[in-house]
């Protein structure tokens, strides 16, 4: 059994109509307790309806519009932070989207440290609640200098937004991974990639992402270091590839 590994949601939507926030704030709770403070919760306000809508219609649930989901997001997080503070027992909350009375979670009991939040955010208004609210600002899909130009502007909005300015965000990046040693493995693992995603997605990601042999993927992944990104969350190809793996291990730790 693992002691070190990290456990969380890909993301978390706060969308009232998909799960209750109450349960989902206790549900995290108990995470961060059981696994001795190792719950990375990881949330934003999910991608357009144009790329989004299809994954929820066919569970016939509703996908709000890219307003209403800022609106839905920026009340939840108020919330979630309520609900999740130690200075207080019971919670009452009355807004517009989201209305509790008199929650009272064992929050003052745990013996673990604070559950670090992960906004994923590009848009201005995404922006000035992940600076306000996370431990972690997370963007992507993005290139290195693509990164630098978003990190400026995120930058400046913490400086007017955040009150603790000796309060340290985490900057990450999402990024798909495809390595393998041989050019015909690899432009074999990319035709087979761009038949699952689509040609489109894979070109953008094939620019954006992590692809490449050892020494590319890691003269890659030090350009990202070097422009602010402090931690990856990577998806792997084939994440059941094992030499794909022990190759990226190898490229990072060389």
């Amino acid at each position: 059994m693992t002691h070190k590994i990290k456990l969380g949601p890909v993301i978390a939507y706060i969308l009232p109509q998909y799960r209750n926030i109450s349960l989902l704030a206790k549900q995290a709770l108990t995470v961060q307790e059981i696994s001795n403070g190792r719950l990375g919760f990881r949330t934003g306000v999910g991608a357009t309806p144009q790329w989004a809508s299809n994954w929820w219609h066919h569970y016939v649930i509703d996908y709000p519009n890219n307003p209403k989901r800022v609106s839905l997001f920026e009340e939840g997080m108020e919330l979630l932070g309520m609900l999740w503070s130690r200075s207080s027992t019971t919670t009452t909350f009355n807004g517009q989207h989201f209305k509790v009375k008199d929650i009272a979670l064992l929050k003052n009991c745990l013996r673990t440290k604070v559950i670090p939040i992960t906004i994923a955010a590009k848009q201005l208004k995404t922006m000035q609640i992940a600076a306000k609210y996370p431990h972690i600002w997370e963007r992507s899909y993005l290139n290195p200098e693509q990164f630098v130009s978003l990190n400026k502007k995120f930058e400046n909005i913490c400086k007017k937004t955040n009150q603790d300015e000796g309060r340290r965000i985490t900057k990450s990046i999402e990024l798909d991974v495809i390595i393998s040693e041989s050019d015909s493995d690899l432009k074999y693992k990319k035709r087979i990639f761009a038949i699952e995603r689509g040609l489109f997605m894979a070109n953008q990601i094939f620019k954006q992402g992590l692809i490449g042999t050892p020494e590319e993927v890691r003269e890659r992944l030090i350009q990202y270091t070097m422009v602010g990104v402090n931690q990856f969350l990577l998806a792997f190809y084939d994440p059941l590839d094992n030499k794909a793996l022990e190759l990226f291990v190898d490229a990072v730790i060389k």
